[in-house]
């Protein structure tokens, strides 16, 4: 009986009537939700609380430093928050509007024909196709089964696949694993069992990159030191808060060490990421991919459309009987390749054999990556036959020829090529029962199918990039180890037999040994999707960042376990929805742009940690130089504004912008805090100096004390972003050059006029830039140049000798 579906006029019915595909729910962050979460974050509110304290104490005192504190302060966190919320506003679009590239059709039933249409505009009661591969869309009932399994692990964790009969329920979320049929939608849109538990569980969440993990340890650290110096701070100094110097310096401390900065362009830095990425042709899933993909040790690939084209052609049929001729094999092929359910890649290059037109099919078991082959029942002019199609390596252990199939394998040098046996089943049994024991099939050979494939012309590109980073790269495939390795050997990569392991045998090793097994090997062949994810298990048991790539269901597993996830366009539906990212145009060519986009954004981050660090380092030697040794206290919360903005604000976004340096940075953590250790302390140590010379000119003020100290600050400072942005690839020094020098020429300019511009006096009044005097303007030059060659050239030092023990 043929399936009728919904007539158009009932389509633009449960249209009218909201019964239609359209879900609220997004893997992205509403905009609201977005909004929420940066005004109320962790450190607004503590900044918030710094702002009502100083306002109590203007309150209480009536000085306006106090107020301009506040004012100052606010703004600040009000500009912070604006760009942060921005800035992931931008990025969530970008991340949408991207995956709008990925087409998520369905097929339907309407009018007794099919069409095929966008997911989004399946209604409720609409009649959709699954074949293998494909993800269920809306919850349903299965209405037609072809021997259908249907995998629910994404939804309840359960790993063994389910077979659906008729009348049987299937979730949204699950996807079809072997066999097909169709389902009939019952629950579509938010009311949708995957859209349920996204709205409930909250998908967006993201797992965290390396880099992330390391951020957040910088983020609590710091934010524990600035509450233990806050507290040491009023326990040494009772009564303290009756002093308002001591109100602005513990209220300095606080906001200097909150480094919400640090986290805001951490943000913009990925969001420029995927921007960039997206220009050249891939799909980025999750914020953190393109970084996540720097950080990979280990990249494990499928063989066939990963590392070949999928474009599949019969190089030649090699018959193994007597009993067919060459034109009753090729027809019993091209009749196969017709009446089978699956409509794979192999199956389809058998379509140019003519098929029989008298044949029809009474059952079948289709493929599946687990067992690896199908066989179908067929009554041809009323006469029963069963023919089996699967892996030449498994068949041909249960052939009756098996030693006369290997004898013509071997003498026709058939091993460099995928392939397929092709034969009778002879037991007599009904698939029903052989369905129960696969491994008892009788088989009598028909032939050998040996298909080629195309390898990607770009292929190699990417694999010299692996190389060269020292990245460890395992072919995982379900084809024979020695096609493999003919592909492998096409393009330029040469594998050792003794670096090849099958899926049988590794299903021999045990948990101690597998370890070691995987590292010695580089091709894994006849792989079944479990050994594929027991591979990629352990590996990030043994915290090794791994990246798996593929197309194809028997990928999923894996792909869904590894830290890195890349799937290609022309894959099936289900393994690109688990992807992270996804390669349009199977464009494996990209993967050496993504992967130095990622080095771009760990190096980007570095460089700015390393100004925002290098700020907190010096507060931090400032604040217990002062509280033990009773050093001068320069600095208050407008103060560090001012050193913000010239020291790391404009310089961070000029960084974001440009920065070209895709080089790998080895340890990030190291080569941070060896830095900002440096250059803190020779900052802090040349603005003291500073200090000390200012004292022994007559005349002198506490104010042209704090002026000396903070304009040598500024001076180094920039000194300090030339030493961040120097290495020997970068490609905008000289605009770097250029920008330190504006920076300091602006700072000069305020520092150095009494204009009276109502702009320019308001500015310096309210950054407390008095005016430095022309007795110490000599003084202050001298120290911040002497300083800065001195930071520069011990930061050359540093980084080479940390270069050198890598």
């Amino acid at each position: 009986m043929q399936l009728q579906g919904l007539t158009n006029n009932e389509v633009n019915e449960r249209i009218n009537k909201g019964l239609i595909n359209r879900s609220t729910v997004t893997k992205t962050k509403r905009i609201r939700e977005i909004i929420l979460e940066n005004v109320f974050s962790v450190f607004n509110l503590v900044i918030t609380s710094v702002i009502l304290f100083l306002l109590y104490f203007y309150i209480t005192s009536g000085d306006e430093r106090l107020l301009y504190d506040t004012i100052g302060t606010t703004l600040v966190i009000s500009l912070n928050t604006f760009i942060a919320v921005y800035q992931e506003i931008k990025a969530k679009r970008a991340l949408d509007k991207v995956s709008l590239l990925l087409k998520k059709e369905v097929k339907v039933i309407r009018e007794g024909k099919e069409s095929i249409i966008d997911q989004s505009d399946v209604v409720a009661d609409d009649i959709i196709a699954l074949e293998r591969g494909d993800q269920v869309i809306v919850d349903g009932e299965v209405i037609e089964s072809n021997k259908m399994e249907i995998d629910e692990s994404l939804l309840t964790g359960e790993s063994l696949p389910i077979n659906k009969q008729n009348g049987d329920e299937i979730l949204s979320g699950s996807f079809c694993v072997s066999g097909n049929g169709f389902y009939k939608a019952v629950h579509v849109g938010d009311n949708s069992y995957a859209n349920r538990i996204t709205q409930t569980a909250k998908k967006f969440k993201l797992n965290l990159s390396p880099l992330q993990v390391k951020l957040n340890f910088i983020v609590k650290v710091l934010f524990s030191t600035a509450i233990f110096l806050v507290i040491l701070e009023i326990i040494r100094t009772p009564g303290g808060f009756s002093d308002l110097d001591f109100v602005r310096r513990i209220s300095t401390v606080m906001l200097s060490l909150i480094p919400q900065g640090l986290v805001l362009m951490s943000s913009v830095t990925f969001a420029l990421g995927i921007y960039r990425i997206s220009r050249i042709g891939a799909i980025i899933q999750k914020l953190n991919a393109i970084e996540s993909f720097a950080n990979v040790k280990i990249v494990c690939t499928d063989k066939t459309g990963t590392l070949t084209q999928n474009k599949l052609a019969v190089n030649r049929i090699t018959p193994l009987t007597g009993k067919f001729t060459v034109n009753q094999i090729e027809k019993l092929l091209g009749t196969y390749a017709k009446l089978s359910s699956d409509k794979n890649a192999t199956l389809r290059t058998l379509e140019i054999y003519e098929p029989d037109n008298n044949a029809a099919v009474t059952d079948e078991i289709p493929f599946s990556s687990e067992n690896k082959m199908s066989l179908l029942q067929l009554s041809i002019n009323n006469e029963q036959l069963t023919i089996i199609f699967g892996g030449y390596d498994i068949l041909n252990e249960r052939s009756v020829e098996k030693n006369k199939a290997e004898e013509i394998f071997e003498k026709d040098g058939l091993k460099i090529y995928r392939n397929l046996l092709f034969g009778v089943e002879t037991s007599g049994r009904s698939l029903k029962e052989i369905e129960e024991n696969l491994d008892t099939v009788k088989i009598e050979p028909l032939c050998i199918v040996s298909i080629t494939d195309q390898v990607r012309d770009d292929v190699m590109d990417a694999i010299n990039l692996f190389h060269k980073n020292n990245i460890e790269i395992k072919i995982l495939s379900g084809d024979n180890a020695y096609a493999i390795q003919a592909v492998a050997k096409e393009i330029g990569w040469d594998i050792k037999d003794e670096e090849l392991v099958t899926g049988s045998e590794i299903e021999q090793v045990n948990d101690t040994d597998i370890f070691r097994v995987i590292m010695q090997k580089k091709i894994f062949a006849r792989l079944k999707p479990e050994h594929k994810l027991r591979i990629i298990k352990t590996l990030r048991k043994e915290k090794i960042y791994t990246a798996m790539i593929g197309d194809g269901v028997n990928d999923l597993p894996a792909i869904k376990e590894s830290d890195m996830g890349i799937a290609m366009e022309e894959g099936s539906q289900i393994t690109k929805e688990v992807a992270d990212i996804v390669l349009l145009k199977n464009k494996f060519a990209l993967l050496p742009s993504i992967f130095d986009e990622g080095n771009k954004i760990v190096n980007t981050v570095s460089s700015v940690a390393k100004l925002f660090l290098t700020k907190n380092f010096m507060v931090i030697y400032l604040t217990v130089l002062s509280m033990f040794f009773a050093f001068e206290f320069p600095l208050t919360p407008r103060r560090v504004s001012l050193i913000n903005i010239f020291s790391i604000g404009l310089p961070s976004f000029i960084i974001a912008l440009r920065n070209s340096n895709v080089s790998k940075l080895t340890n990030f953590t190291k080569e941070l805090f060896s830095f900002v250790v440096i250059s803190a302390a020779i900052i802090v140590g040349a603005s003291y100096i500073g200090q000390y010379y200012t004292e022994k000119i007559s005349g002198y003020t506490a104010e042209d004390i704090q002026m000396v100290m903070l304009s040598v600050m500024i001076f180094i400072t920039s000194i300090n972003f030339l030493s961040v942005v120097v290495h020997k690839n970068e490609k905008n020094m000289r605009l770097y050059i250029l920008y330190a020098i504006g920076l300091v020429t602006l700072y000069s300019f305020l520092a150095l006029t009494e204009s009276r511009f109502i702009l320019i006096s308001w500015i310096k009044t309210f950054y407390e830039i008095s005016f430095l005097q022309n007795q110490y303007l000599g003084l202050t030059a001298a120290i911040a140049v002497i300083s800065g060659v001195i930071l520069f050239a011990l930061q050359l030092f540093r980084g080479k000798f940390i270069s050198n023990k890598q």
